[in-house]
């Protein structure tokens, strides 16, 4: 797959909640997931492996509550990188508490596989 169909499957399947097809089918086994900051428990803030990505999104499925989710994207950069902008309105489960977030995604791209997810917050 070229950088482009891979990006365009990617958000199809984030529109569509297939996100668990889509690690199967685009990520390398041994990819990465980077997150700004550790995990609420203090783990590392680096997933390494598609399991242990696969396990972020498990996590995030059960501790909260999406009532509005929105992709846009891709943005291609390159021969071997592309950024999604994710906008999310959730309630954390455990505390009720209701947030809106803003991220941005850079996925890198290696041999038709995503190696590398890097996520990007806005403040506030």
């Amino acid at each position: 797959m070229t950088l482009e169909e891979i990006a365009e499957a990617l958000v199809a399947h984030c529109k569509a909640g297939t996100v668990a097809r889509g690690l199967e089918e685009l990520y390398a086994d041994d990819a990465e997931s980077v997150e700004p900051f550790p995990g609420p428990d203090g783990s590392s803030p680096i997933a390494k492996g598609r399991e242990a990505i696969q396990g972020k999104h498990e996590w995030w499925a059960d501790a909260f509550d999406v009532h509005e989710a929105a992709v846009d994207g891709p943005h291609l950069h390159g021969q071997d990188r592309f950024a999604v902008i994710f906008e999310i309105d959730a309630t954390n489960r455990e505390s009720g508490e209701r947030m809106r977030m803003k991220e941005v995604g850079v996925y890198t791209v290696d041999d038709g596989r995503i190696v590398r997810e890097e996520f990007f917050y806005a403040p506030g």
